[in-house]
């Protein structure tokens, strides 16, 4: 008793806190650790206008980060217009992917057999190259926003399922020994047990699934014969031999990917407050 009321009355824990440093030190290291994807993008920035102009490349060949910005800057609208096409396509076939794989993902969860059986075609699926079958697709489903989408669900589809899986599975056996104990049906141990525990790693893949959809909405564009979207665009620069409008699509599509990742984490901070991978 006498040792508990000690350690309870210790000053050295009031002022240092449960994390072992002072409130003060906590909150500059969280600013400073609030700075470091700043620093992260720009340090690269800065080493690669330093090198362009040092070196004297050829807007041709490599142009400056500072001139691919204000490029943007001056066609604002251009860029906006074909973000805007391949945003849509992107979060559609995001959408639809992302649906599908976690139905799949939460049927193979509760069957061995049904995930050996469909595990070698998500395998083909996953290591075979898009650019390989995304012709056929178009010849299959025709030009246009179909096929873009089509495209982008394909390339969403196996994280959320492969992710999902994992996620439906990692329920404590105890807590399912419980709900099986009090007669719970399948949907309340689906949605009382299986999605919580599921919720981090469906998190996880969506963040993969942002990249993804994106790379599918541009290599859409690419062979879907449409006439609009920031993939069209990097190949009508590419065809041009555009450089500043080349990079300017790929700073655009960075862009999009970035909010697209902060916003998702934002709300993966919000939904999983309780859960053990948001504490600091």
């Amino acid at each position: 008793m006498t040792n508990t009321a000690a350690v309870s009355s210790s000053p050295q824990l009031d002022v240092v806190g449960e994390l072992g440093r002072p409130p003060v030190e906590r909150r500059w290291r969280a600013v400073w650790l609030g700075f470091a994807p700043v620093v992260g993008v720009l340090v690269p920035l800065v080493v690669w206008q330093i090198y362009v102009n040092v070196a004297d490349v050829k807007e041709v060949v490599l142009p400056a980060p500072w001139d691919v910005i204000r490029g943007i800057w001056d066609d604002l609208s251009f860029y906006v217009d074909n973000a805007r096409t391949t945003l849509w396509e992107a979060s559609v076939g995001f959408l639809i992917g992302g649906a599908i794989g976690v139905i799949g993902a939460i049927v193979l969860a509760h069957s061995r057999f049904l995930e050996r059986a469909a595990m070698p075609w998500v395998v083909v699926l996953q290591v075979t190259p898009l650019i390989a079958y995304a012709p056929a697709l178009v010849i299959w489903r025709g030009f246009g926003f179909q096929s873009v989408v089509l495209i982008v669900a394909i390339c969403c589809f196996t994280p959320f399922l492969v992710n999902g899986i994992v996620g439906f599975r990692s329920v404590d056996t105890d807590l399912l020994e419980l709900a099986r104990s009090v007669d719970a049906s399948r949907l309340e141990t689906l949605t009382q047990l299986r999605l919580p525990s599921a919720l981090p790693s469906l998190f996880s893949a969506a963040r993969i699934g942002v990249g993804m959809a994106l790379m599918g909405a541009v290599l859409g564009e690419f062979f879907g014969g449409v006439s609009s979207g920031l993939g069209y665009a990097i190949k009508v620069a590419q065809n041009r031999n555009l450089s500043l409008q080349l990079w300017g699509c790929v700073f655009v599509l960075a862009f999009l990917g970035s909010v697209a990742i902060s916003l998702i984490t934002l709300a993966e901070r919000f939904v999983l407050h309780w859960h053990a991978s948001q504490r600091n």
